[in-house]
């Protein structure tokens, strides 16, 4: 199938039934993830992350949950701000995982039945089971991370209305959200040490905070993706999008046996001509651990966006850190010196020894 195959128009969202659902000789790695926001407590949040193939990407590698080969493996991730047990749950794709024309299933715990515009998702779990009714809504953003059709990757909002049921507790649901799509081929290696992906709803707005980091500390990606519901746009902004770690807690190990320190109070700031943004934000403490070397959970927040002030209990974020732990321990001035003094060495030209 040809990435091409999707619908062409920005205001359409893509055709699930020509979605490539597993991993193929051409892209053997496959995520597509599922966020709900604004839900009551004591959910607050709700997602569905899945990693079909693990790639060579330290901040999605976790090589306790490989039971075969990383490229039979199938991670899923679900949480909540409700205590779970256990989020992570890893597959064989060869033997657990499998498809026909009408529905995707992991063993006998997931089914995603399909559909033109959107899907229904059902989950059967002794801690937490969901019936959801899915539909894809415009406006999109699709991205080629790479060219050639290396890796690529698309967003676009969703509506979601179903029922929830933990520990005999039944919730019934109905939220907006967004649908997260991207394939790769295999790849030797991803210089990516530090990710996070941090989404908020406000009005019609869908606001996706996107940062990416190498191992000396460098940005490679700081990115916001605005939805517009209600006129059916999307803005992206690459320039001037500024991440800030204010506190944190101490340290702790993750189950992959990394140690990272967890961001406490945190914000995000964008100065551009048509649109000032200014996000502060403080952790919850509802982390969820396990998928890839960081963790998943929510916050609470005060947003300055287009002149209004808003505030909320339900901001999703998802953050990973494999970076070392001076990068975190240094004060800014040391830090802003030695990320300089990187940049100069690695834009030096390399010489051949005699």
């Amino acid at each position: 199938m040809k990435w091409n195959s999707f619908s062409k128009s920005t205001k359409q969202p893509p055709n699930l039934a020509k979605l490539q659902w597993l991993p193929n000789v051409q892209y053997k790695t496959l995520h597509y993830g599922l966020v709900f926001l604004n839900l009551p407590a004591p959910l607050y949040y709700l997602n569905f992350l899945t990693l079909l193939g693990v790639p060579n990407i330290p901040v999605l590698y976790n090589p306790s949950e490989i039971t075969t080969t990383e490229l039979d493996t199938a991670l899923v991730f679900n949480s909540s701000s409700l205590n779970h047990l256990s989020c992570l749950h890893s597959y064989s794709i060869q033997d657990n995982c499998g498809q026909t024309p009408e529905f995707l299933y992991f063993a006998q715990d997931i089914k995603i039945i399909k559909s033109l515009t959107g899907f229904q998702f059902i989950q059967k779990n002794s801690e937490l089971q969901f019936e959801l009714n899915i539909q894809l809504c415009s406006p999109k953003y699709k991205n080629h991370l790479l060219n050639l059709g290396i890796a690529e990757q698309w967003l676009c909002p969703i509506h979601m209305q179903g029922t929830l049921t933990y520990k005999q507790q039944r919730y019934q649901l109905q939220s907006a959200g967004v649908w997260s799509y991207a394939r790769t081929v295999q790849l030797p290696f991803w210089n990516w040490h530090f990710y996070t992906r941090q989404i908020i709803q406000v009005e019609q707005w869908q606001l996706i905070f996107y940062q990416v980091r190498n191992r000396f500390n460098q940005i490679m990606h700081s990115k916001l993706i605005v939805f517009d519901l209600q006129q059916q746009k999307t803005q992206v902004y690459t320039r001037d999008v500024e991440f800030e770690i204010a506190r944190v807690y101490p340290k702790v190990m993750t189950p992959n046996g990394l140690n990272m320190y967890l961001p406490r109070e945190f914000s995000w700031h964008l100065e551009h001509p048509q649109i000032q943004l200014q996000l502060f934000a403080t952790a919850r403490g509802d982390y969820k651990f396990g998928f890839g070397a960081g963790y998943v959970g929510s916050f609470s927040y005060q947003l300055r966006f287009n002149q209004k002030n808003y505030q909320s209990d339900a901001g999703y974020c998802e953050y990973v850190d494999c970076r070392a732990l001076k990068w975190q321990e240094i004060d800014r001035p040391e830090k802003e010196f030695l990320f300089h003094l990187v940049q100069n060495l690695t834009s030096q030209p390399l010489k051949t020894p005699k």
